[in-house]
């Protein structure tokens, strides 16, 4: 979808009473959710490119790769980040874009996924809101949550990881 067209809708779905809508045009989906106002974030979220991956797999080395434990490691606490279980080797859920983490459809629902859940191919596992956009993440392959490395509400940068994930062994 060119960009002018998605503006253009956003603006008119804005001026409409309408709270939900959801739009699939040329392999791509965008849905649109009016909701109560999110948490003030420190920065205003910036659009990501619009060619932007749903879901990408960091390899386990990026995962354990220095300089990921500390203040600057964009939301993980330092216990989060800790190499406690070294020897796992996990792989990753990315955020797609820049925007604002959501671990739920809507304040007070349940989360979409737990550590210890497993998805599958198609899953949602959280909203990333860009724009005031509410984009679905989705799981590329049957997983196993290991760990939750963003705070609800957080902002997330492009490419940060989510979650820490086992994928299931296909037979």
């Amino acid at each position: 979808m060119e960009l002018e067209k998605l503006r253009e809708l956003i603006q008119i779905f804005e001026g409409s009473d309408i709270s939900e809508i959801e739009i699939e045009e040329e392999g791509s989906r965008i849905l649109l959710r009016k909701s109560q106002p999110a948490p003030v974030a420190a920065a205003p979220p910036v659009m990501a490119p619009l060619a932007a991956p749903v879901d990408s797999v960091t390899p386990p080395a990026v995962l354990n790769a220095p300089g990921l434990a500390g203040p600057a490691n964009h939301g993980v606490s330092e216990k989060e980040s800790a190499p406690e279980e070294e020897d796992e080797d996990f792989d990753t859920i990315d955020s797609p874009m820049v925007g604002v983490f959501y671990v739920a459809p809507a304040p007070g629902d349940p989360a979409f996924v737990r550590p210890g859940d497993t998805v599958e191919t198609g899953d949602t596992v959280c909203i990333v809101e860009a724009m005031k956009l509410m984009n679905e993440v989705t799981a590329k392959s049957p997983y196993i949550i290991e760990k939750v490395l963003v705070e609800n509400a957080e902002p997330v940068e492009y490419g940060q990881p989510l979650f820490a994930v086992r994928p299931i062994e296909q037979d």
